[in-house]
């Protein structure tokens, strides 16, 4: 017998249902199974892996309200400091306060940029501490010996601009034990650091309070002889064999140092890696990397043999991390025998299920066969193939009705779809023709006037739809630029229709004149004569002097255009009266306006589909990140047109993203320059 004929009974429709119920019934049994084990094995499930998790949680809020009040108390000082920067040595009494309102800080320090105060010298810190007796002392901290400047706690928080957590670090010679420093920068009014204000806090709390929920978890995780060895252990000296069979906790720093660890001698002596790297289990070191890296989570490591558990997470604020290891036997001890009586019931109902549904089924679907061979002769071709007769007032009735309505319609959908397809093809192709027309009438060729050495135009067009209704035009005469932007209301057809004879209305009326708001004027009247779709143009029209550097403009309720320019670093809009967009009110008088335009300065304008261009979450572009772009080029050499639309167009097309185009988007740029 071959291998495929095994599985020819499941080839069947009844077969797969059977199938797929039993997959469903084994799912549902499954989640069952490991519900009633959780159940039933509280005093392992809980002991073990959520004890761990909240333990964790608990240790992580107990160092973090610490941290927290810490980082609070120096925040609080900050304007006591602010107070007294004209009396340097009341930073005494600053960081001396701090203290005496702050048990958990045993030192601070106000430390100053060099020569921030003339009379003070170089280096200017006033350092408060504790002794072991808790007493209050203070103390000029930098000397020639211990120049802080240089050192971390110092210069971090400087480059990096924000608050900053030190590594732990052991105080000799001062407090005779493990801390780590919390850095505050101070700033003036002008943005400027001139200070570091510190808080050194003691860690040696850290060991006693993992410990204590050390011994806490192991003895709740195991009970019998095993508890009672637990308990014993606890209150003995931790070795190395006693991390291979009790649960326990620990705390790395961003280098992977030990800063809390049941074994004394590895704090601040040794990391992560060091015992890592003797494991044959490539999983060890990937914690290590995650840990540092911040990242949480729950792996399953085997050392020498013993197969562990690790829950980590990390400290926030600090960059630490946190990890709680767990022999695996705690945790499937108790669960092992319930756990295969259950899987054992189940499997003897999964065995009765299977024959039940399957012979049900079988009796069930069997009509569907007929069918499917009726299907088979439509699929070749024949429409008019005999359907089997059913007898039952059922769902196979109604089927059997549909098959026969189906047969009657599909050779009427088939003319149909033949006939809307040849239409659909037709209109795509004299979409394509218009579309070609439209671009024809624009300027397309850059730069447009290669022989003229006074002017640099740039411009683009990208419709929304296959046809769109902004438009641009330009040329030259008796070397006076004239040019205009616009955009139709609406899209698609009508608007490229209304943009056809708005750019051909500009250049017959500019022809004859001169001036922009007369150009405006008899566009105006012509486009709002007999206007019955109440179609508009937004317009704006200028007349540019490139001898003198003279704009004559005259603004159609269009978007102002923006002055770039490049001698100043300076973008700004140029003043615009709104006016009523083109073909709106016949008679409306427009106002024109008149600026010099240096030739350092290039006058971008763009229709409303760049600051109105949406991304997928809905946000447009805005004019503020048209400045963006604007002053981000003017760092350039050399800005021309061209390289101030492709990095609008680079703008825009990187914060829109997937999203699907809106509107029209048009962009002119005009630059002269001097011979």
């Amino acid at each position: 017998m071959k291998l495929p004929d095994l599985f020819i009974p499941f080839r069947t429709l009844y077969a797969r249902l059977t199938l797929w119920v039993m997959l469903t019934v084994i799912v549902v049994f499954t989640i069952i199974t490991l519900i009633v084990t959780y159940l039933s094995s509280t005093a392992v499930l809980e002991g073990s892996t959520e004890n761990a998790q909240s333990r964790m949680e608990i240790a992580n809020q107990h160092i973090n309200s610490v941290l927290v009040a810490v980082e609070v108390a120096v925040e609080n000082s900050v304007p006591e400091v602010e107070s007294k920067l004209d009396n340097p040595d009341d930073m005494y009494r600053v960081v001396t306060r701090l203290l005496e309102l702050n048990p958990n800080i045993i030192g601070s320090t106000v430390a100053f940029e060099p020569y921030y105060y003339p009379s003070k010298g170089e280096q200017f810190s006033p350092y408060a501490y504790r002794d072991i007796d808790s007493t209050v002392h203070v103390k000029q901290l930098g000397t020639a010996d211990y120049e802080y400047h240089y050192m971390d706690w110092y210069l971090i928080p400087k480059l990096l601009k924000k608050n900053y957590w030190s590594e732990p670090y052991f105080d000799h010679g001062g407090g005779e034990q493990m801390m780590t420093t919390y850095s505050h920068p101070l700033y003036d009014a002008n943005g400027r650091i001139y200070a570091v204000m510190t808080a050194d806090v003691s860690l040696e709390w850290l060991t006693d309070l993992l410990r204590n929920s050390d011994i806490d978890f192991n003895m709740k995780a195991l009970d019998g002889a095993i508890r009672g060895d637990a308990a014993a252990d606890a209150e003995t000296e931790v070795d190395s064999a006693f991390l291979y069979n009790h649960a326990y906790t620990y705390i790395i720093g961003k280098g992977g140092t030990y800063i809390a660890h049941p074994l004394h001698e590895r704090i601040l002596n040794d990391t992560y890696f060091t015992y890592s790297m003797e494991s044959g289990d490539s999983l060890n070191n990937l914690i290590g990397y995650e840990m540092i890296d911040g990242k949480s989570g729950m792996r399953a490591i085997v050392r020498d043999g013993t197969k562990f558990v690790i829950n980590y997470a990390p400290i926030e604020r600090t960059g630490w991390s946190m990890a709680t290891v767990i022999p695996y036997k705690l945790i499937i001890f108790r669960s092992i025998l319930f756990g295969g009586f259950i899987i054992f019931v189940m499997l003897l109902g999964l065995v009765v299920l299977f024959f039940v549904c399957r012979r049900v089924l079988k009796r069930v679907t069997k009509p569907l066969t007929l069918f499917a061979q009726s299907a088979d002769s439509i699929a070749q071709g024949n429409l008019n193939a005999s359907l089997p007769q059913i007898k039952t007032h059922d769902e196979m009735k109604r089927l059997h009705d549909s098959f026969a309505l189906m047969q009657t319609s599909l050779t009427e959908q088939m003319e149909e779809l033949k006939r809307v397809n040849e239409q659909k093809g037709r209109i795509e192709g004299e979409l394509k023709v218009a579309s070609d027309i439209q671009m024809s009438m624009l300027p397309k060729i850059f730069p447009p006037y290669p022989d003229r050495k006074d002017i640099d135009i740039y411009g683009c067009l990208t419709p929304a739809k296959a046809v769109g209704g902004d438009l641009y035009d330009f040329y030259i005469r008796n070397d006076q630029l004239f040019f205009c932007i616009g955009d139709v209301s609406g899209k698609g057809v009508p608007a490229s229709l209304v943009m056809a004879v708005s750019r051909s209305l500009f250049r017959i009326v500019s022809t004859h004149v001169n001036k922009p708001d007369r150009i405006m004027s008899q566009m105006n009247e012509a486009l709002a004569d007999q206007n019955d779709s109440s179609m508009f143009v937004t317009l704006f029209v200028g007349s540019y002097n490139l001898k003198t550097g003279l704009l004559e403009y005259c603004n159609g309720g269009h978007d102002a255009p923006l002055l770039v320019n490049v001698k100043e670093k300076r973008a700004e809009l140029l003043p615009c009266v709104s006016n009523l967009p083109v073909g709106v009110m016949p008679g409306w008088e427009f106002e024109m306006q008149e600026a010099m335009i240096s030739s350092d300065t290039l006058i971008f304008m763009y229709t409303d589909g760049l600051p109105e261009a949406e991304n997928v979450n809905q946000e447009q572009f805005t004019e503020s990140r048209m400045f963006e772009v604007a002053d981000q080029l003017l760092e350039e050499k050399e800005v021309t047109p061209e390289l101030l639309i492709e990095r609008m167009s680079d703008a825009v097309r990187h914060f829109v993203g997937d999203a699907e185009q809106s509107d029209d988007l048009t962009m002119l740029a005009i630059k002269r320059r001097l011979c």
